[in-house]
């Protein structure tokens, strides 16, 4: 039987990479030196990206607090720390880790074991997870990103390769990612980003983007800042395509814009206000005269006898079958806003049904000019400004 002098040595390595936990190796300063295959399977992490960052920056926020600690404590604390924490994918979504630290009494290493809590799905379970992960966001049109503040660089995930309609992989800068943006609206995300990243603000915008085939895009992206020992270390985001439900939007704005316009020129053609004379002014009412309506037609005949200085507005009530209570009194008000500009409200067209209503309310027109036709208020009209007219030409 051979001796264990004449033992080949041990390869550890081999132990490392073939177990089915997360391991990995932390320096004294925190950062790690060794990670193996599963550790980067199960976070989505390439070896050479996780290699120096801390080991805190894969847990979530709420549940680094207890590793921090342990870390920080070195040789003078505890030799083992075992916690239940929700660890950061490279995708953004969160796995929960059942993890396991212990300190090597004779160097500053930290090693880490660790595996997935509850039951453990198999690789065929995993990588059907992800496919499925991958098709809600295509279907979704959501995708993720992620820039690391301390080197700038940048990671996406596949559906905002498509959204950009990028080839899978070739990754572009942060600032190459910013220019993809529309001209008039890359200084919004520059703000926006530059906030984040420097004052941990986040944000959440509705702009477009210009793709790769050079067609326009309206997109939405947000973005959050990640902090870390009280510095800024990465900026996460989603972004999604909102292209369709935009245009809709902008589309339904616009023909809402349309309406309002057509409304207001129907409002201006049912209370057409006609200078029938120097110095005499005619609005024909037609239909119901609600509040609004009144107080168009308010403004309208008022700006009127200002601009052109007349001395009489006649109000022709020809085109108006019911009055109620509240018409009457938007009437009134009408009038006594033109008699304080200095000008003589005058009514006109009153049909029967409309004066038996107006008495039984006793709406208050006793002191009302009224006449039974447009005709016969231009007569009087004309007839009042004569003897003035007369007098101008014999002075």
């Amino acid at each position: 039987m051979p001796s264990a002098q004449n033992e080949q040595p041990i390869r550890y390595e081999h132990f490392f990479q073939s177990s089915g936990d997360l391991l990995c190796v932390v320096n004294g300063e925190g950062r790690f030196i060794a990670v193996n295959q599963v550790f980067c399977d199960v976070l989505g992490y390439r070896e050479d990206a996780l290699l120096g960052e801390p080991f805190v920056a894969v847990i979530h926020p709420e549940d680094v607090e207890p590793v921090r600690a342990f870390i920080q404590e070195g040789r003078n604390g505890a030799p083992l720390l075992r916690v239940d924490a929700r660890f950061l994918r490279r995708d953004m979504t969160s796995q929960r880790l059942i993890f396991g630290l212990r300190r090597a009494t004779e160097e500053e290493h930290v090693y880490g074991s660790g595996r997935e809590a509850g039951p453990q799905p198999s690789a065929a379970a995993r990588r059907q997870q992800q496919v499925l992960l991958q098709k809600m966001q295509a279907v979704a049109r959501v995708g993720g990103w992620e820039v690391d503040c301390r080197n700038n660089s940048q990671s996406w995930t596949e559906e905002t390769f498509r959204i950009h309609e990028i080839p899978l992989g070739n990754e572009p800068s942060t600032q190459e990612g910013i220019n993809y943006y529309a001209p008039e609206h890359i200084p919004y995300i520059t703000a926006a980003f530059t906030a984040c990243a420097k004052e941990a603000i986040p944000y959440d915008l509705e702009l477009q983007i210009v793709t790769a085939k050079g067609r326009r895009v309206w997109v939405r992206t947000a973005g959050v800042p990640i902090i870390e020992d009280g510095e800024i270390v990465r900026v996460i985001g989603a972004f999604q395509d909102i292209d369709e439900m935009k245009r809709r939007e902008l589309d339904l704005a616009e023909k809402l814009a349309i309406i309002e316009q057509q409304r207001s020129a129907i409002h201006a053609m049912s209370a057409p206000i006609i200078q029938v004379w120097d110095g005499v002014l005619a609005l024909p009412v037609v239909g119901m005269l609600d509040r609004e309506r009144a107080g168009e037609i308010t403004a309208r005949i008022l700006d009127a006898v200002v601009e052109s200085g007349a001395r009489y507005a006649i109000l022709d009530l020809t085109g108006v079958e019911v009055v109620d209570e509240v018409t009457a009194d938007h009437l009134l008000r009408i009038l006594r806003a033109i008699q304080l500009l200095g000008a003589q409200g005058l009514i006109t067209g009153i049909r029967p049904a409309v004066a038996q209503t107006l008495t039984a309310l006793q709406a208050g027109f006793a002191g009302v000019r009224t006449l039974s036709s447009l005709r016969d208020a231009l007569k009087l009209c004309m007839r009042q400004r004569m003897p003035r007219t007369e007098a101008r030409l014999s002075g």
